[in-house]
């Protein structure tokens, strides 16, 4: 290995990649992917292909890759801001460096190219993600001068260990204990006569604990839910929604959804849950996920776990995990940073800045 100045950082445009730059950028994703998840496997270049061929229109994208003296990708950075509307003032910072080539100036250097087009976007707030299975990602954090925000768990459920009685005990609660209400879903692309319905009840979704984060609410169009949908259909991504829905008024006040992917078919990966406030009380929740986790058992038997992202703070949703048997599996820390102070925090280090 070289050292950080054999190191060459430039900027790409991910939605124009040649064929040979994809290549090189899944092999360095996915040694990425060997670190902090080895229990999976690597991502097929189709996934990466389809996903930049299909990011959506709202999504602005700025990235760098870091190439050594020998052409191959050993770090890189990207910089996301959602063009919705809310939020204007915050971006997402993604970096990372190759196990091998860390602590060598790789991290600040596409720190500071971050920033530099952060600040000229006109951002001031930087959020980024880090986990437990790469402690150098939470180190050059606390580097930074970032606050950790939210603290969170990858949270794993066995499904050779659940109470499978238990389970269909809950359904069958399900319409006893809230006798207004019936769960409707569908697979893949929204319906167009429930899409607006649908983007309406994901604002439920605003009421997950959002600790310390800088944020407020965010409400996705059609158009942009559309968006989305394609993006996650053209990377092979089958996905199931449930919602529940009040019989007076026909409204839909309360959904679950879950994906699966077949170049990962041991996982289904479970997405929003949620209940609108003026509706809870009727264990909803918990006839949404008993229903939902009880067809995963028919549809896809050889699922080996299912996984989903919790707040440490949210408090309602863990209670129903946890007594479903999801255990934690992965911490994750969501940090925070002024634009400002990065560019504070760079300008002092200097030439002579520590080695991240």
């Amino acid at each position: 290995m070289g050292t950080g100045h054999d190191v060459t950082i430039a900027t790409i445009d991910v939605r124009a990649l040649s064929p040979e730059e994809r290549v090189d950028l899944s092999a360095y994703q996915n040694a990425l992917r060997a670190e902090s998840h080895p229990e999976d496997p690597p991502a097929p270049i189709e996934e990466l292909d389809a996903l930049l061929a299909n990011i959506p229109s709202f999504v602005r994208v700025w990235a760098w890759l870091g190439r050594d003296d020998k052409g191959q990708v050993v770090c890189g950075a990207q910089l996301l801001s959602l063009d919705t509307g809310d939020n204007p003032h915050v971006a997402q910072a993604n970096l990372g460096v190759l196990p091998e080539w860390r602590r060598s100036g790789l991290g600040r250097r596409l720190l500071g190219d971050i920033v530099a087009v952060a600040g000229s976007a006109g951002k001031t707030l930087l959020i980024g993600n880090t986990s437990e299975r790469v402690p150098a990602a939470a180190a050059f954090c606390q580097w930074a001068g970032a606050s950790p925000a939210l603290d969170a768990h990858t949270n794993r459920l066995v499904l050779a260990d659940v109470d499978r009685p238990m389970v269909r005990r809950w359904i069958e609660e399900g319409p006893i204990r809230a006798p207004g209400y019936e769960l409707i879903g569908f697979d893949g692309r929204c319906p167009d006569d429930l899409v607006e319905q649908v983007v309406a009840v994901l604002d439920v979704m605003n009421t997950a604990p959002r600790d310390d984060l800088e944020v407020e609410d965010r409400h996705f169009t059609v158009d942009q839910f559309r968006e989305q949908e394609r993006m996650m259909g053209a990377q092979g991504n089958e996905a199931w929604w449930l919602f529940a829905r009040h019989l007076n008024t026909g409204t839909l006040v309360g959904l679950t959804d879950v994906s699966w992917n077949p170049n990962q078919p041991d996982t289904v990966w479970q997405g929003n849950t949620g209940v609108h406030p003026d509706h809870r009380g009727h264990a909803l929740g918990k006839w949404l996920k008993a229903a939902m986790l009880e067809r995963i058992f028919a549809e896809r038997p050889g699922t080996v776990d299912i996984r989903t992202g919790n707040a440490d703070s949210n408090d309602a949703m863990l209670g129903i995990n946890h007594a479903l048997g999801f255990r934690p599996f992965i911490a994750n820390t969501t940090w925070q940073v002024d634009v400002a102070r990065l560019e504070e925090r760079l300008g002092s280090t200097g030439a002579h800045a520590a080695q991240r």
